[in-house]
């Protein structure tokens, strides 16, 4: 009797305690899972997305998982397959052997630098073949990309390549390769090169140069991407590394908030914008005396879409690493307030837009600034300073309406001239009749 009672005395305070298990295993699951390596490929949080959801959304082809499921994506899996059968006959093999062997290996590697929940329902090998038929697709893109831009794709090649076959399939496809949630390891890319050394160079900068600008194209060949102590986590880090090369801002701690008047104002306080001339960066601004040398922006249909993402990945660097696209981006937010500031700086060559006018310009600038952090070492601190220095001097500001309502035009110069030559004439001849009055009085 008394050992039945025991029994299920036992029992309740085992169902009783079925929370405290559950909670239990739910900081041991924590445990385990908190010395994983922080993940480089996720998707992008709802504070950034929110603003605009097409800007991280692939057009064409779908790398890695996150979106590979989608319907409208599906087409160019056969494209994919194609790519492979032409790089194994160019490296004149039948088997894909070696190649799966090599990716197997680096599959525990690569499935880490994903979070979790984007490779649920991805075993093993399918991760393999996600991983080699998008390693192969991007290899063998920017070889044919390459060769079109050198005239030696063929007429017949480009018929037979859905890709090629358009210009602006190719265009979206590049855009597509540089999303922050669609891509793969660059390591598992180095690899698929280092296997197909005897077809190409092995050069990462003679492949992918299509990706970054032609002001970083020339500092392309100088560094050194695959011997780097920090290569990048994809290609989107690697247009962020090549593109930011040029580019040393002279950082100092400064905790204040960091802002600058408008164009418009800026300019009414005597500020003058002017094209950058010189080879360089398009992040390098400078304040010099009374201007700010701003770089060209091109602004075409994606710009919006290589500038979110390349923002969303700046975003989940840690803290130390300096936001540079992310400070370029605040710093237009400030200058753009109203369509007039950017007429303002269309009308000084700082702006080319091929998308729309003054009012787009405008839009954009203030879509993009929001939820936009700078850094805590801010990359234009030393122009804001400039800048903020100037403003404060009043005579700058006199200087610049005297210069804007009076010197503006060769009839205005003319007309001040004139009035104050008459204001002269009617000096001398109020001292004239003065001089004259006293004699006349004193006789």
């Amino acid at each position: 009797m008394n050992l039945n009672r025991g029994i299920k005395m036992l029992v309740k305070r085992g169902n009783d305690d079925e929370l405290t298990v559950l909670i239990d295993k739910m900081v041991d699951d924590l445990s385990s899972t908190s010395s994983r390596a922080i993940p480089s490929i996720h998707r992008v949080g709802d504070n950034l997305r929110s603003i605009n959801e097409k800007a991280y959304d692939p057009m064409t082809v779908a790398i890695g998982p996150i979106h590979r499921e989608k319907p409208h994506l599906k087409s160019m899996d056969h494209q994919k397959k194609k790519y492979l059968k032409l790089f194994l006959d160019s490296m004149g093999e039948r088997s894909v052997d070696i190649y799966v062997r090599e990716i197997r290996g680096l599959e525990e590697r690569a499935r880490r630098c994903y979070e979790e929940e984007t490779l649920v329902g991805l075993g093993k090998d399918d991760f393999v073949l996600m991983l080699l038929l998008d390693g192969i697709f991007i290899l063998e893109f920017f070889r044919r990309y390459n060769e079109d831009d050198e005239r030696k794709l063929t007429n017949k090649e480009k018929d037979n390549d859905v890709i090629f076959r358009f210009g602006n399939v190719k265009n979206y496809v590049l855009n597509d390769l540089v999303l922050f949630e669609n891509q793969i390891p660059f390591f598992v890319l180095e690899k698929l090169l280092q296997l197909s050394k005897t077809r190409d160079k092995n050069e990462v900068a003679d492949l992918f140069w299509p990706l970054v600008s032609k002001s970083a194209q020339k500092s392309l060949q100088d560094c050194s991407i695959t011997n780097s102590n920090n290569p990048p986590p994809h290609l989107l880090g690697f247009v962020h590394y090549v593109e930011s090369l040029q580019f040393s801002p002279n950082l100092y701690a400064n905790n204040e908030m960091k802002n600058i008047n408008s164009a418009m104002e800026l300019n009414e306080a005597g500020i003058i914008f002017k094209k950058r001339e010189e080879e360089g960066s398009f992040l390098d601004i400078k304040f010099e005396k009374n201007k700010i040398y701003v770089p060209i922006l091109a602004i075409a249909d994606l710009t919006e879409s290589n500038w979110r993402n390349l923002i969303a990945y700046e975003h989940y660097l840690p803290c130390r690493n300096q936001r540079k696209y992310t400070d370029y981006m605040y710093f237009m937010h400030c200058l753009i307030h109203d369509p007039r500031d950017a007429k303002l700086l269309r009308r000084c060559g700082v702006i080319s837009t091929w998308a729309g006018g003054d009012e787009m310009v405008y839009r954009l600038m203030k879509q993009m600034g929001n939820n936009v952090q700078p850094s805590d070492m801010f990359s234009y601190n030393d122009v804001f300073e400039g800048v903020n220095r100037h403003c404060m001097k009043r005579k700058n500001t006199w200087l610049a309406v005297l210069r804007r309502d009076y010197f503006d035009s060769p009839w205005k110069v003319i007309s001040l001239v004139a009035g104050f030559v008459l204001l002269g004439v009617g000096i001398v001849q109020m001292v004239f009749a003065i001089l004259s009055y006293y004699p006349e009085k004193h006789k």
